[in-house]
């Protein structure tokens, strides 16, 4: 559905691996960036939260000509790096002694800036000060959690300041507006949304995991869906949301991808894919060598990925991007687009459909433990509409999502094998709010099929 507009390669030469990377579209088609993120060169590429040290930072700068390049080559602890507002430093946490460090983007020795893991890199429109934002670790770093979210200007570390200690958060992304009166993250994980930092209230937005931030102050922010597929998409006057698929990419090839994370650019965010190897949680946690970075250009209706651009190619495992675009700190998402998109989803009607079906390709059941920390899953499979028996539905194919576990316990009304006919009553996915970031299992790569929610039906 999107497809990438191609026209001259840019060819950069990998200095870490020594392998052609960013050679997808044109770099004349895209502003000036820069990107920054961490690469893992432990055995199986599994380093996906970078909690270890044998990490490099790396960085790509579109103008330089030099392609991936190591900013700090000894294996280490690089945790979550941050871009600065300029695109001149790097902000980064180490897990060794639970500190952050900033270093020049074009390298140089890493300076230690305080104690803490940072959490975003902004800076004040009126006087132009750069404030690091971090938080203290509650227990280990495997907590998940963190509390005491300040920030310190990046030239004067006695400047600290207590932002937010109404709630703990977690580290996957916390990111603000350009005034700095809002940001997104997770009020912990996983309950995505966003906090006004002036009142101390937050509202919850989904339940997902690396809620993000628009740079301009259009309240717009998302949820990042337990498929680990969609972005869940709010603003202020449009609550029921809706949904940017992000595994668009030719390479992701339908699969599942990490890390989205907003550029300083309203129309430019980050991420990581594919991930197909299972791990020992889930197939995040796999990591593995095909994981590379990607960055995606938001149509400018904000309702889909129109243009993809493939940063690195290499056999390691490249995660925790973050991205700098040239001009990004004047881009704005358009009002009267809001206003109109408000409007359609408004006028979106509610989808209910019963079909009989006949089951194309059917996803497993895992046990439970292996979706831990989750305690329920849903299960998607695969359908061919055979007839429609209430409603109305055009579509010859669709996907299902039924309950596989609920409450650690494994449900056998959604074992179903391929072949076997259902007549089922169904729900566009997209109205069950509350479903978007339940964990879901889809061992397909099935993309351009919509997914529905069962109601009610039997075999």
């Amino acid at each position: 559905m999107h497809r990438v507009v191609q026209s001259i390669l840019t060819i950069g030469l990998a200095i870490s691996s020594g392998l052609l990377c960013a050679d997808e579209p044109a770099a004349a088609t895209w502003p000036h960036f820069r990107v920054t993120w961490v690469q893992d060169h432990s055995p199986g590429r599994r380093d996906v939260n970078a909690e270890g040290n044998s990490l490099k930072l790396m960085a790509f700068d579109s103008a330089d000509g030099q392609g991936e390049r190591a900013v700090l080559g000894t294996p280490g602890s690089y945790a979550r790096p941050l871009l600065t507002p300029d695109g001149r430093r790097i902000v980064y946490s180490s897990h060794v002694d639970h500190s952050v460090w900033w270093v020049d983007f074009a390298g140089g020795s890493a300076q230690k800036l305080a104690p803490g893991f940072a959490l975003d890199v902004w800076q004040d429109p009126v006087n132009r000060a750069t404030w690091v934002y971090l938080a203290d670790w509650v227990g280990k770093p495997e907590s998940f959690r963190l509390r005491n979210v300040r920030r310190i200007r990046l030239d004067d570390v006695q400047s600290e300041e207590v932002v937010w200690n109404e709630t703990q958060i977690s580290p996957d992304n916390f990111q603000l507006s350009l005034s700095g009166r809002q940001a997104a993250g997770e009020f912990p994980w996983p309950s995505g949304g966003v906090a006004d930092l002036t009142t101390g209230k937050w509202i919850r937005r989904g339940t997902g995991c690396w809620a993000s931030m628009a740079p301009d102050d259009s309240g717009v922010s998302w949820v990042f869906d337990g498929p680990h597929r969609n972005l869940q998409m709010f603003a202020p006057g449009i609550e029921r949301g809706w949904s940017v698929p992000v595994n668009t990419a030719p390479e992701f090839a339908g699969h599942e991808v990490f890390h989205p994370r907003w550029s300083n650019h309203t129309q430019y965010f980050a991420l990581t894919g594919p991930y197909r190897v299972n791990g020992p949680i889930n197939t995040i946690s796999g990591g593995g060598p095909d994981v590379e970075i990607q960055l995606g250009r938001f149509s400018s209706d904000m309702t889909k990925v129109s243009a993809w651009y493939r940063v690195t190619r290499n056999d390691l495992g490249d995660f925790f991007p973050d991205a700098w675009f040239e001009g990004g700190e004047t881009s704005v998402i358009d009002p009267a687009g809001l206003k109109s998109l408000a409007a359609a989803v408004a006028a979106r009607p509610v989808q209910q459909v019963r079909v009989k079906l006949k089951c194309a390709e059917a996803s497993r059941i895992p046990a439970a433990r292996s979706i831990l920390p989750y305690r329920s899953a849903l299960v998607v499979h695969k359908y061919d509409v055979l007839s429609v028996e209430e409603g109305e539905l055009a579509e010859q194919q669709i996907l299902v999502a039924h309950w596989g576990i609920r409450d650690g316990t494994a449900q056998p009304s959604a074992r179903v094998r391929p072949g076997q006919t259902l007549t089922l009553t169904v729900e566009s996915f997209e109205e069950h709010r509350e479903l978007r970031g339940e964990r879901q299992i889809m061992d397909g790569a099935w993309t351009g099929i919509p997914l529905f929610y069962i109601v009610s039906g039997k075999k």
